[in-house]
């Protein structure tokens, strides 16, 4: 085994613009899409941290980080809760470098305009948040204690990463319906997103965070949320639509992120392996649309 070290300049101001995150950790779990049996009552909101990166070494290899949230080890999780850090720093270079050529590629070109760093930033910080919300310990059908990590086994890691990721994005659109993000994110935050997901099946589908990314884009993709147009470049619908059980107009794109974070919630708290692994053979496959922007991607430099 390996270690791993960060060396960071302290970023207070970024910082203090983050606390609403962790002051609302407990809201969030107690308004997730899954149903309130499973939902718990104490979560342990993580210290959030801004740096700007100097160094990192040790067990860092593979895609640099944009932040990590740490410990791994559940027993202290639900002892300790964790801690996260922000490396900003790197989030600008990624966002720079890598998905606004991503974006002139693949994404629509009336869409473009909507990539911006600070949905990009504010998508990740909510991912971070969201690992320590949603089932950790749980209990099995047969009233067993057990953990969603020992449960998922070799699946774990790729249906946490999507949960993250998934859940991150439902919880923007909560906090703005709270009024306590602004309604400018609404757009950006899903379109930068959608670049997300092609910036991350770049690591490959043996990679957990490729894996769970192309579970949530061909997902979203098979509800209508994506949209594959003719000249090969992928949008967003943010048509809406009537739903009759709660009487309420939304944008089509909410409720698949919505369906999508119920049926990775609710397979985490039974502790569903069998589940996991169906969803992401199903999903976690290089589909048509992959394929062509991942195509495009070996023609330009990133």
């Amino acid at each position: 085994a390996t270690f791993e070290a960060f060396i960071g300049i302290k970023d207070d101001e970024s910082t203090a613009q983050l606390k609403l995150f962790g002051d609302n950790l407990q809201f969030l779990e107690q308004n997730l899409p899954m149903d309130s049996a499973y939902k718990s009552k104490d979560v342990s909101a993580a210290p959030i941290r801004v740096i700007q990166l100097l160094y990192n070494a040790g067990d860092v290899k593979g895609p640099q980080t944009l932040a990590f949230n740490l410990p791994n080890d559940d027993s202290i999780v639900k002892d300790r809760g964790t801690s996260m850090v922000m490396l900003k720093n790197v989030s600008e270079a990624k966002f720079k470098h890598i998905l606004l050529p991503i974006a002139a590629a693949c994404v629509a070109e009336e869409q473009q305009e909507h990539v911006d760093f600070e949905s990009f930033f504010t998508h990740t910080i909510c991912h971070e948040c969201c690992h320590g919300i949603g089932p950790h310990t749980i209990t099995l059908p047969n009233g067993q204690k057990s953990t969603v990590r020992l449960e998922l086994q070799e699946l774990y890691s790729a249906v946490e990463e999507a949960k993250a990721d998934i859940v991150g994005l439902w919880a923007l659109r909560f906090l703005i319906s709270q009024d306590l993000l602004s309604e400018s994110l609404l757009k950006s935050m899903y379109v930068s997103f959608l670049a997300g997901c092609i910036r991350s099946v770049r690591f490959g589908l043996e990679e957990a965070h490729g894996k769970g990314q192309a579970l949530q884009f061909n997902w979203l993709y098979e509800k209508g949320a994506f949209v594959w147009n003719t000249e090969g470049t992928i949008s967003v619908d943010f048509t809406k639509r009537w739903e009759i059980l709660i009487k309420f107009l939304f944008l089509k794109i909410e409720g698949a992120v919505e369906s999508l974070s119920r049926e990775i919630l609710t397979l985490q708290a039974k502790g569903d392996k069998e589940v996991a692994g169906l969803l992401l053979k199903k999903y976690s496959v290089l589909s048509e649309p992959l394929k062509v922007a991942l195509k495009k991607l070996e023609t330009i430099q990133v």
